[in-house]
Parts: structure tokens; C-alpha cells; sequence
């Protein structure tokens, strides 16, 4: 009798140890389920994932050189090279570069990059609605399979836009849970990992989640609008080593390509469909499955739904107000229109009929993104293997005033190799096999040389010349910042316990 006594503990533990990992054992599988093509045939080679490839070998050869975050990527351009990752958010591909680093190829480090984030999607959906009590296991699951997720892997292959599922639940999670320790914490991290991860997402985010939630909050809490202040400062500090050099860096790329009349968000409206875009003509319906099958709730969710799946389809008239008319593409903003659908989808779930017809709206999403992941793994792709072949980066990477790539190393044999150090023998102008940014300081006898772009150029007198790679000022000044915000929050962290224990021994006096 004692030793069965004493086991009942040991099996309630065991017990209670499966039930807590049940949900996580499922999410992991819906993730697997859902990611099952992406593992069988290979990255699906969609818009942008000729250049997720290639910018997870150049990060992974930054790494073998011992950069801890590389930013200038000597290869690309036919040996021009390019400043991508001072201006593209870094977090998922800094993630597939470290694995391909560790030996693993391009392909399979995306992949389990895309796994990571797909779970994380699926887990952070499951804590946010935990916390509400609202069927957390469904509402993950069906975030991970909402149709504008799903178009971003297997339609846009956007892997930074994918990544960005993951932070929009912490972020209300946070905002909802304030003023408490943890959730400043939380909001803080979120908040700098979604700027890291996509920066056109984060501003939809803060823009239409955040605001309105904080606001909401700052309503229902008084107490909730300092530390909600003071985390969304320590978040913009922890990802300053990206965002600043990002917005401060811009004239000396050619990001006037991504201001041109084609990338505004009206000419990307679902009834003005044109090139890649024509699968988007589906997604509405995804969005509008969300709204139809919670309409019952008449929750504040329902209605926050609507007036998002409204703006994201052009019909409200929000696109012409700085800063979101540089957004490009108003339906970015389906992401949010998603977790707010989910949301409300969990709160309240349909009644079988509306169920059907919510399904029924949402198979041509599916459908369509099936079909061009499908037609994108059967189609020639001359332009994929261009792009790894000649390391070509986007056009907006180009030194400005730069019209177009090079097309290929042989154009560049006339230009003066990038060296170290540099001999000149007459006087005269001297362009090197370099684009020109801030990071390179030519020298001569100690003292900097006037040089100027679009490639590299000085105008030269018979001497010895140095080229040195600087730091620039935007990048200590972030990476200063990040230190100081990290340590605020850890000084916070130890604070609250040391104060916590002093608190419990005077209740219990």
C-alpha cells in the first residue's frame, strides 16, 4: 500500500507533465503537416527566394569571417558588393545563415528557419488566446493555416514577411497584460523582434494593433500608459542597430526605386491586379471567412476585422497618409487582418452552416497559393539562377545614381581591385571595383581622401593608398543604444526581484 501511495505523486507528475506538452506535440505536427512541401521539394523559388538564398550564403559567409551581424556583402553585384543588411530587416536570415554557417545547405537551413518560425507563429497564437480562455489549440492552428500566412511561404516565398506571424500575438498579449513587470518585458522584446523581422509589418502593426489596443488599454487602465511607453521605447532602443542605420543611410542607395509610381498601394488594389500579384485576386475571401464566421460574437474583434479587412482591400481611404503610403502593397496588411480574425473566430465559433461557407470562402486562397507555389516549382527560372550566379541583390541595393546592375565580373576587369593598399604611379582620377557607402575610407599617408560615387572614386597623386571599412556612425550609435536598452531591462528584471521578496516577507510579518 505505501509504495502505491507513493507512486500516485510520481504518475500525477508524469500526468500533468503530457498534458503540458500536449499542445505544443500538436502544434508541431500542424506545423510539419503544413510545411510537408516546403521540406519535400525544396524552398518554393517564388518572388523573393532567389534572394533569401542568396542572402543566406553571403550571411553565412560573414559569419565564417567572424562578423557577428554582417551587413556588406563583398560577393554580390559580380564583385560590386552591396549594403543590404544595412536596410533589409536581418532576424530570419540571420537565423538560416548561422545554420548554413554550421555546415548545413542554403536549402535546408531555410527550411528549418521557415519551421522555427511557423511554430513560433503557432505558439505565440496559443498563448494569447490561453490567456483569454478562447479555444487556444484551434485558434494557433488555424493561424499557422490562414491563407495569407501560407501565400507569403508558398506563393511570395517572403521569408522576413513570414517571420513576422510570430510577433503580432506577443504584442497584444503584452499590451493586454500592462502594466505588469512581464508584459513591458514582452512588449519591449516583441516589439524589437518584429522590427528586426519585417519593418513594413511593424509599421502596419503599430499603425492598426498596437495604437488601438494601447488606447484601449490607456482607457480601461490608467496605470497601463507609462510602462506601455517606456516598453515601446525600449523596444524601438533594442532594435535601433537596424532601424537606425536603415533610415539614415537611404541617399547613398538607389531606394528611389521602391518610391516609383509602381509600388504605390492603389496600384495594388485586388481590382487593379497586375504581374505577380494576380494570385492576391483570392485573398479577400480568406480575410472575409474570418469576419462571416464570427459575426455572431458581435465582438469588438468582429468589428475590428472588418474595418481592417476594409483597409486592406483599398476601400477605406488610409493608403494616401504618410507613412503608409510607403507601405507598396495594402494587402501587407492581411497579416493583421488574420490575427484579429482568428481572434474573434476563437471568442465565438460559428455555427455549422456559417462554418461550411467561411471554409468554402477560404479554398480559393488555399487553392490559388497551391496552384502558384505548384506552377513556380514547374516553371524555367533563368532570373533564380542569374541571381546566385552574379550574387545580384535587389536594384534599390545599388549605389545611387548606379542605373543597373553590372552583368557580370567581366564588365568590372577595367576598374582598379579594391586592395588593401594601392600603388598609384600618375596622377589622376581612380575608380575602384567597389560601390561606393560609407563604410570605406581611402587614406593617404594617414590622412582621408575625398572620394565620391557611384563607384568608388578619388582623384589620386603618385603614393601609397589605403582602403580601410569604417564604422559608421549609425551603427554605434544602435548598437549603443540596443546595450543600454538591454540593460535597463535587465536592471528592471533584478529590481522587480529584490523588491518581490521584501514584499513577501511583509505580508508574512
Amino acid at each position: 500500500m505505501a509504495e502505491g501511495a507513493a507512486d500516485r505523486p510520481l504518475q500525477a507528475g508524469v500526468r500533468a507533465w503530457i498534458e503540458r506538452a500536449r499542445p505544443a506535440a500538436l502544434l508541431a505536427v500542424a506545423a510539419l503537416v503544413l510545411l510537408a512541401p516546403s521540406f519535400a521539394f525544396g524552398p518554393i523559388p517564388g518572388e523573393s527566394a532567389a534572394y533569401d538564398r542568396v542572402w543566406t550564403l553571403q550571411m553565412a559567409d560573414g559569419f565564417r569571417h567572424g562578423e557577428l551581424y554582417p551587413r556588406w556583402f563583398d560577393s554580390a553585384f559580380s564583385g560590386l558588393g552591396s549594403p543590404a543588411f544595412y536596410f533589409y530587416p536581418p532576424l530570419t536570415l540571420l537565423a538560416s545563415g548561422a545554420l548554413t554557417a554550421a555546415g548545413l545547405s542554403a536549402d535546408l537551413a531555410i527550411n528549418l528557419t521557415i519551421a522555427a518560425f511557423m511554430l513560433g507563429s503557432g505558439a505565440s497564437m496559443y498563448g494569447w488566446l490561453r490567456r483569454r480562455g478562447t479555444r487556444p489549440l484551434l485558434g494557433a492552428c488555424l493561424y499557422m493555416a490562414a491563407p495569407y500566412h501560407l501565400a507569403d511561404l508558398y506563393a511570395r516565398a517572403d521569408l522576413a514577411e513570414f517571420g513576422a506571424f510570430v510577433w503580432l500575438p506577443l504584442i497584444a498579449l503584452a499590451i493586454e497584460a500592462l502594466p505588469r513587470r512581464w508584459a513591458v518585458h514582452l512588449l519591449a522584446a516583441s516589439t524589437a523582434g518584429l522590427v528586426l523581422t519585417h519593418l513594413p509589418t511593424a509599421m502596419l502593426a503599430i499603425v492598426f494593433l498596437a495604437a488601438p489596443l494601447g488606447l484601449a488599454r490607456a482607457l480601461g487602465e490608467p496605470r497601463a500608459v507609462l510602462p506601455g511607453l517606456a516598453a515601446a521605447l525600449l523596444g524601438a532602443a533594442l532594435a535601433a542597430v537596424y532601424w537606425l542605420p536603415a533610415m539614415t543611410l537611404q541617399p547613398y542607395v538607389s531606394t528611389d526605386v521602391l518610391w516609383s509610381a509602381k509600388y504605390r498601394p492603389e496600384q495594388w488594389f485586388p481590382w487593379r491586379l497586375q504581374g505577380a500579384a494576380v494570385f492576391l485576386q483570392c485573398l479577400p475571401f480568406g480575410a472575409v471567412a474570418g469576419v462571416l464566421a464570427s459575426l455572431r460574437a458581435r465582438s469588438m474583434w468582429t468589428l475590428f476585422t472588418l474595418a481592417l479587412a476594409l483597409a486592406a482591400f483599398g476601400l477605406l481611404p488610409v493608403w494616401g497618409v504618410e507613412p503608409l503610403s510607403k507601405i507598396q502593397f495594402a494587402w501587407r496588411l492581411l497579416s493583421v487582418v488574420e490575427f484579429a480574425a482568428v481572434t474573434a473566430l476563437a471568442a465565438a465559433p460559428p455555427r455549422p452552416v456559417v462554418a461550411a461557407l467561411a471554409v468554402a470562402l477560404a479554398i480559393p486562397s488555399w487553392g490559388a497559393t497551391a496552384l502558384t507555389g505548384w506552377a513556380a516549382l514547374q516553371a524555367p527560372r533563368p532570373w533564380y539562377a542569374r541571381v546566385e550566379a552574379t550574387m545580384e541583390n535587389p536594384l534599390e541595393y545599388l549605389p545611387h545614381g548606379l542605373q543597373r546592375p553590372p552583368p557580370g565580373p567581366a564588365v568590372l576587369a577595367g576598374l582598379t581591385p579594391a586592395r588593401p593598399t594601392l600603388v598609384v604611379v600618375r596622377r589622376g582620377p581612380v575608380t575602384l571595383r567597389r560601390a561606393a557607402f560609407p563604410i570605406w575610407r581611402i587614406t593617404r599617408d594617414g590622412r582621408a581622401v575625398p572620394a565620391r560615387g557611384p563607384l568608388l572614386t578619388f582623384d589620386a597623386e603618385p603614393g601609397t593608398y589605403r582602403l580601410e571599412r569604417v564604422k559608421t556612425w549609425q551603427e554605434v550609435l544602435g548598437a549603443g543604444l540596443g546595450l543600454a536598452a538591454l540593460a535597463a531591462l535587465a536592471a528592471l528584471a533584478a529590481w522587480a526581484a529584490l523588491v518581490r521578496p521584501k514584499a513577501g516577507r511583509g505580508a508574512a510579518a
